[in-house]
């Protein structure tokens, strides 16, 4: 799975998202879009302490 596949996926899962779960979805959608701009294409195998 790509991070843009992801992020399709989970601003399609804000249509549903109940109401007191936005904000971290809002969140979560932002990481995924920042780690994509950044060039981290699998952020679940890379190693954050060598950025």
């Amino acid at each position: 799975m790509t991070n843009e596949t992801a992020i399709n996926s989970l601003e399609k899962i804000r249509t549903y998202c109940a109401a007191d779960l936005l904000d971290a979805l809002e969140y979560v959608i932002d990481v995924m879009k920042k780690l994509e701009a950044d060039g981290v294409k699998d952020p679940l195998n890379t190693d954050f302490k060598k950025l």
